[in-house]
């Protein structure tokens, strides 16, 4: 998911049924951060939150954020937080404490940019002919062939692409 604030679309690819509270929390941990900025730094920054001995703490990783200008980046990153507050925020933006759960839900996430809507049809989705029709009337392009190919490699098969995006589903929070 790319934010608005950084050029995403708000289209059916770019949405995620988020609960308020928990996006809320999901912006305080990470501002704009894309979904791929935050995939790769994902246990860096639970062992941020999770492992420090501060009571307070900086968000260094959020050096990858558009703002808009210099200024304000550079108070984000030297702002101090409580480690304790951002413990809660990432319990509620991924239903739990572990990096595991945080990493479900971004997958989960991807097969929303993947999918779109037709996502929380799962009946309708694990149908083979309605798959290769969804593909060709929606091409995977952008950002979402970076989700396509963490959710399933480059090239799956429709029966591998079924059984990841049946086991995502079974292990989000």
């Amino acid at each position: 998911m790319c934010p608005s604030s950084r050029g995403g679309a708000t289209d059916e690819f770019n949405l995620f049924p988020y609960k308020t509270k928990c996006h809320e929390s999901w912006h305080m941990l990470f501002l704009n951060m894309r979904i791929w900025e935050i995939w790769y730094v994902i246990d860096e920054v639970h062992n941020s939150i999770f492992n420090s001995d501060n009571i307070f703490i900086c968000r260094s990783w959020l050096s990858v954020c558009e703002l808009s200008s210099k200024t304000d980046l550079k108070s984000q990153l030297t702002k101090e937080y409580k480690v304790k507050d951002l413990q809660e925020c990432w319990a509620s933006a991924f239903g739990g404490y572990e990096s595991s759960k945080a990493r479900k839900l971004l997958k989960y996430m991807m097969l929303f940019m993947t999918f779109g809507a037709d996502m929380p049809d799962l009946k309708r989705l694990l149908n083979n002919g309605y798959l290769s029709e969804f593909f060709t009337k929606f091409p995977v392009r952008d950002g979402r062939t970076w989700a396509f190919k963490t959710c399933f490699g480059v090239k799956d098969d429709w029966q591998t692409i079924k059984a990841k995006v049946s086991k995502v589903v079974r292990q989000s929070p």
